[in-house]
């Protein structure tokens, strides 16, 4: 009986040309992701060409002029400069089209294209998949159904809490002003949408947005906190959407 033993010559040999066969294969497939980038980069710009940008970096887009806090600064001279609209290059091979003409927004507003879940991904296991998740024949039945209860005359009665939200809101951008001549309008806007929705559908009294320790961090941290305390698992979501599905 003979027993034949490995040498480690042969052995480290094996390993070696294991690492180099590894070895090629990764280079093929980064060849293969690079030329792939290369062609949706490609794709994009002819997507967006007829809208006029400044120059872009091909890896870092434009986030190099929006490292400092002068971004609303940065963003007005833009709008300024490309009226109508404007590509934004995030990286190389992802743009956002960043639109701030009202007849331009009419036009996208007005179209029923998918939803984009990236946005709202997060949100599904805690509000479920309804109307602002929906897509299709599915969203076009629950938007009838729920069309009579936005009828102009049920609104009219909260048109006098949302104008004593929108008032609230500006008279703390009266007062902020007189301090700064800038003014970062996005935190306040969903603080009055927030304070808007807590009066008509809660009956809440009195108004968040004079709370001071109420800041728009803080309620993210807060919601997302309630999310995850109140999210249903994947069978009670099945339940419910076979619930309603016609």
């Amino acid at each position: 009986m003979s027993v034949s033993v490995l040498s480690p010559t042969r052995f480290l040999g094996s390993i070696s040309g294991l690492l180099q066969v590894a070895s090629l294969l990764a280079l093929v497939l980064l060849l293969l992701k690079a030329a792939q980038l290369y062609l949706l980069r490609q794709w994009l710009l002819k997507a967006v060409r007829e809208f006029p940008s400044p120059p872009s970096h091909w890896l870092f887009g434009h986030n190099q002029e929006f490292q400092t806090d002068q971004e609303l600064q940065q963003f007005q001279k833009w709008v300024e400069k490309f009226p109508c609209a404007c590509p934004r290059w995030l990286w190389g091979s992802r743009v956002s089209l960043m639109v701030y003409d009202p007849d331009y927004m009419k036009v996208v507003l007005g179209r029923s294209d998918p939803k984009n879940h990236g946005s709202y991904r997060f949100l599904a296991p805690w509000i479920g998949y309804g109307l602002l998740l929906l897509n299709g024949q599915t969203w076009f039945q629950h938007r009838k159904m729920l069309t009579p209860a936005f009828h102009y005359d049920i609104l009219k009665p909260y048109v006098v809490l949302m104008a004593d939200s929108v008032r609230v809101m500006l008279d703390k951008w009266e007062e902020l002003i007189s301090q700064d001549s800038h003014l970062e309008i996005s935190e306040h806007i969903s603080l009055m949408t927030l304070d808007t929705i807590m009066k008509c559908a809660f009956s809440q009294k009195g108004s968040l947005q004079t709370d001071r320790f109420l800041t728009l961090p803080v309620l993210h941290r807060v919601l997302i906190h309630t999310a995850m305390l109140s999210c249903p698992s994947q069978e009670d979501q099945g339940t419910a959407l076979g619930s309603i599905s016609p």
